[in-house]
């Protein structure tokens, strides 16, 4: 059979040759599909790259419930944050026509860990039993080795290696009567490499129940991972026309919208307030939305000179 087909190639060849020419265009172009082709390492991330970024859940495991948070549960939050950063979260129409033009797809997606710092196979969810609290150690002017959630051999759990994850740590902020105290906070690019990360509240974290009033769709990791890659308040500096978030395209703020679903037009410091941002305070199914240049900001840490070069690099 391989022989009958070698000589009706060769005839077909002798009767058209452009078969053969066609034949072997076709050959090159499928094995040159754009999709196939990587991004080379430049200076400037592409801007049409999308960063990946593995996380690890550093859970500190209570009961009875409110505190303990299912795998189905972080499962959810990773789905908020894939739609949030990639502007895939439907809501997103609702931008008022004044800033529609702004909304980025910001380019940055997440998934949890498939492999740990040692190379073994993990879930990317890390449970520890401890009572250790969110602020313990977290006193003003306090040092970071008292800071028991990040250390597990005080309860908490050490953070993976910065240049290769996303940490977050979840754990309980309430205050001395069992309320919210806190939903989360951030630790910056450049911060300590032992607490680089975001930490949570449970009742804060993904879409499932138990969740705390304005906090139910998943939208306080969105904004505390904004932080970590370098993004300010939308509002900067509180009640003040004089600060910025140092991104050009959204306008200044005087202040936050704190748990509120304000209705557009809300006026400050001379233009309409951008309050539906990701990085206001407004109630969760009240913001929905990054910027081009609050994009811009978040890429440029993976940049040469960025503050987080190192992870890009490991995680492509």
């Amino acid at each position: 059979m391989f022989l009958v087909n070698l000589k009706n190639v060769i005839q077909n060849y002798f009767m058209n040759k452009n078969l053969v020419a066609l034949l072997v265009l076709m050959l090159i172009a499928s094995c040159t599909k754009e999709n196939d082709i990587p991004f080379e390492v430049t200076p400037t991330v592409p801007i049409n790259e999308i960063i990946t970024i593995p996380i690890v859940v550093h859970v500190i495991n209570y009961t009875p419930d409110p505190f303990l948070i299912s795998d189905e549960k972080i499962f959810s939050q990773i789905d908020v944050l894939n739609q949030d950063f990639r502007k895939l979260n439907p809501d997103h129409i609702n931008t008022p026509d004044e800033f529609k033009h702004l909304v980025a797809d910001v380019g940055i997606q997440f998934r949890l860990a498939t492999v740990d710092p040692n190379g073994n196979p993990t879930t990317g969810i890390i449970r520890t039993e401890s009572t250790v609290l969110a602020s313990d150690g977290q006193e003003e002017n306090g040092a970071i080795e008292d800071r028991k959630l990040y250390f597990t051999n005080k309860g908490g759990q050490d953070a993976w290696p910065n240049d290769k994850y996303l940490n977050i740590w979840i754990a309980d902020y309430s205050d001395r009567f069992g309320n919210l105290a806190l939903p989360g906070y951030a630790n910056p690019p450049g911060s300590d490499i032992r607490i680089d990360g975001v930490v949570m509240d449970p009742r804060v974290f993904g879409t499932l129940e138990p969740l705390a009033i304005n906090h139910e769709y998943g939208r306080t990791a969105t904004h505390e991972i904004g932080h970590w890659l370098n993004l300010r308040h939308i509002f900067a500096g509180e009640r003040n026309c004089d600060s910025s978030d140092l991104v050009d395209d959204t306008p200044t703020q005087f202040e936050s919208y704190l748990g509120q679903r304000p209705t557009y037009p809300k006026v400050s410091c001379g233009s309409n307030d951008m309050f539906m941002n990701f990085m206001d305070y407004v109630a969760d199914d009240a913001m929905y939305m990054f910027t081009k240049g609050q994009k811009e900001r978040m890429r440029a840490l993976f940049n040469e000179g960025g503050l987080r070069r190192e992870l890009y690099l490991n995680i492509r």
